[in-house]
């Protein structure tokens, strides 16, 4: 019996490795996956190509699948490249943009900047967008007098995407009374708000 354990893969690893074993004309196979999405996954795929399928959960998590094939097994099968499609579910919950800095990635600030405002720009023409920003440490100057992002931010607010500046940040900046685009939020929001994001992006 071929025995793999693939609770390290991500969708599709598992079923990648079940058919590169038929490939090879392996007939007895166990492989051990993660979580109940892997063992959908792998069954189907085993039984497109006429195998039969065991399962018993693991202790400590995760299934071990038996699968009993025969040399036909090996043919690839008319329409099964779909099962090779991760079917992961959708994240419940919003999308939350973090801002933390004046620019985007490691490097040159100068092109860093023109990368984040690039950036947020385009957040706009999404079409799913973000729920909110949230601007906090140095990422808050950007919601102040003097930054050149004030009219595209707005912008963004008129598309309902929510701009939020931290409060204690702003204090620490010395930048409460400036603030120009955005509503204030304390931490105890910040962290509901992270809590309950489906999608976080931090660029």
């Amino acid at each position: 019996m071929k025995e793999l354990d693939v609770r390290h893969l991500a969708c599709p690893g598992p079923v990648l490795a079940l058919r590169d074993c038929l490939a090879h004309g392996e007939t007895l196979i166990r492989l051990h996956v993660a979580d109940a999405l892997a063992l959908s996954n792998v069954t189907r795929f085993a039984q497109t190509r006429g195998a039969d399928v065991e399962s018993v959960p693991q202790e400590g998590g995760g299934f071990s699948i038996e699968i009993a094939a025969d040399s036909g097994s090996s043919t690839a099968r008319s329409g099964e490249e779909a099962l090779l499609v991760c079917d992961v579910p959708q994240s419940e919950g919003p999308t939350i943009i973090q801002v933390t800095s004046k620019v985007m990635g490691q490097g040159d600030d100068d092109l860093g900047e023109l990368l984040l405002r690039s950036f947020l720009k385009t957040q706009a023409q999404l079409e799913t967008k973000p729920s909110a920003i949230l601007f906090y440490n140095d990422g808050v100057k950007l919601c102040c007098h003097g930054s050149l992002l004030i009219d595209d931010l707005r912008a963004l607010e008129s598309e309902n995407i929510e701009i939020i500046a931290c409060g204690t940040c702003l204090n620490f900046f010395e930048l409460a009374d400036q603030l120009e685009v955005g509503r204030v939020t304390d931490m105890l929001e910040i962290s509901s708000i992270l809590a309950q994001a489906g999608r976080l992006i931090h660029p």
